[in-house]
């Protein structure tokens, strides 16, 4: 796959307002330690538009279905993006969609749609609350689904390879 530079970035929905779990935070849901929290989660109106904040390429796109018992993603989309001076790579994570519109492979432009929030309490959402999980991963690819916690002992990711999204998004220049 090639790699494509994002010469800008912007928000992945309209408006952008983190009031659900802010990244960092140590989550506990009913007793269970979840972990720290690798995401900015944003409660929406489901069927809002997520549009891909950069050019990008789509790495993953895959629906992880959820239930009562087991939340998960619902439909989930990694975008690989380079910046076109540093050319550091870096990865835009987009859950909880309620249907995605890429495929592997699939080139994105700046602002291009992407798929909608999921209704709320569904298996396509992941079965939690309507919202957006948005994501900004620093780490080596590793061709499976991002997690969105990070637990002591958890081997599939490391906290320091993960940044706060909004802030990345804010600061992004290309020098």
């Amino acid at each position: 796959m090639a790699y494509r530079n994002t010469p800008k970035v912007q928000f992945p929905l309209e408006r952008y307002q983190v009031n659900g779990l802010p990244f960092g935070k140590r989550s506990v849901l009913d007793g269970v330690l979840w972990g720290i929290h690798l995401g900015e989660d944003i409660i929406v109106k489901a069927g809002t538009d997520v549009r891909a904040i950069g050019r990008g390429t789509v790495v993953y796109a895959a629906f992880h279905a959820g239930d009562a018992e087991k939340g998960n993603w619902g439909h989930v989309i990694i975008i690989r993006h380079r910046h076109p001076r540093r050319k550091q790579v870096f990865y835009s994570l987009y859950g909880h969609l309620g249907t995605s519109y890429k495929r592997i492979g699939d080139t994105v432009d700046l602002g291009e749609p992407l798929g909608f929030i999921g209704e709320g309490y569904t298996a396509e959402n992941g079965f939690w609350e309507a919202h957006l999980h948005f994501a900004i991963y620093m780490g080596p690819w590793q061709k499976h689904v991002l997690p969105g916690y990070w637990k002591d002992g958890d081997t599939r990711t490391r906290p320091e390879w993960w940044v706060v999204p909004s802030e990345f998004i804010a600061e992004y220049d290309d020098n």
